[in-house]
């Protein structure tokens, strides 16, 4: 709401006409009638012109759902998550056989300390479950990445948290990112996101014998999330991700591939 509602508001202030109807609708999820901001005059069906008869009313709804400048504007606006984050952290380990893991700052501006640590030619291995990233070096040999994995860094994606627009730029300064994430239409997306980015650099790692683990599928709740994971995995040439999700009519999640632990 808050991203469709500033477009009719900003029209209004140009004395361009708008959809009354949809804007009604719009003002009546946030309790506030048309009535109450101003005046529509029909002009054709589905244009109207429209004329501010509470000005004060209008300037707070600007200042309300105006695009947020800052995390701090966000904030005083109702919601700092309408904001990115000017600063995103990665937790990563420099192998798969490190002890410790270590806190990556990403930010604007080539002035990154950690880049001049890091090579274009390392590899890099998105891993998204905790589970997984503290056991890299078991989860990697099952994913068939147990040699590329003692020389990469290691990061933990976390789900969404990944396509941070701070943390892509950074790995836009490598030259291979392997991305393995949970067999479902969430890690199907997230890596349809990343790849708008990355191109080639990235891409989604699959084991040869990913059908072999079959029965440990779970059926989504939604079934037209299967239908949307399955056209999408085909669209994006993740062949062997569509054949599991095909043949299982289900998902996967990464830590399967650990064993017994």
């Amino acid at each position: 709401m808050r991203l469709n509602i500033y477009p009719y508001l900003k029209s209004i202030e140009a004395g361009r006409p708008i959809n009354a109807g949809r804007f009604s609708d719009l003002l009546d999820l946030i309790h506030i009638k048309l009535s109450d901001v101003g005046e529509a005059s029909f002009i054709s069906i589905g244009k109207h012109s429209f004329c501010v008869t509470n000005h004060d009313l209008f300037s707070q709804l600007i200042a309300r759902y105006s695009p947020s400048q800052s995390r701090i504007h966000a904030t005083k606006q109702g919601d700092s998550h309408r904001h990115a984050t000017h600063t995103s952290y990665l937790v990563a380990k420099e192998g798969a056989l490190a002890k410790r893991a270590i806190a990556i700052a990403c930010h604007d501006g080539a002035n990154m300390p950690e880049l001049s640590f890091y090579p274009p030619e390392m590899p890099v291995i998105l891993i998204e479950n905790s589970e997984c990233f503290t056991f890299s070096a078991d989860f990697l040999l099952a994913m068939e990445l147990g040699d590329i994995g003692l020389s990469a860094l290691i990061i933990l994606s976390s789900g969404n948290a990944i396509t941070h627009r701070q943390s892509v730029q950074f790995l836009t300064n490598f030259n291979r990112i392997h991305y393995c994430p949970d067999y479902d239409l969430a890690g199907i997306e997230i890596f349809e996101t990343l790849q708008k980015t990355l191109g080639e650099k990235i891409v989604f790692s699959v084991p040869s014998n990913l059908c072999d683990f079959i029965a440990y599928s779970k059926k989504p709740d939604n079934p037209k999330r299967l239908l949307t994971a399955i056209d999408k995995s085909k669209k994006l040439g993740l062949e062997r991700v569509n054949e599991f999700i095909t043949k299982s009519l289900g998902f996967l999640e990464q830590e399967i591939f650990l064993g017994e632990k």
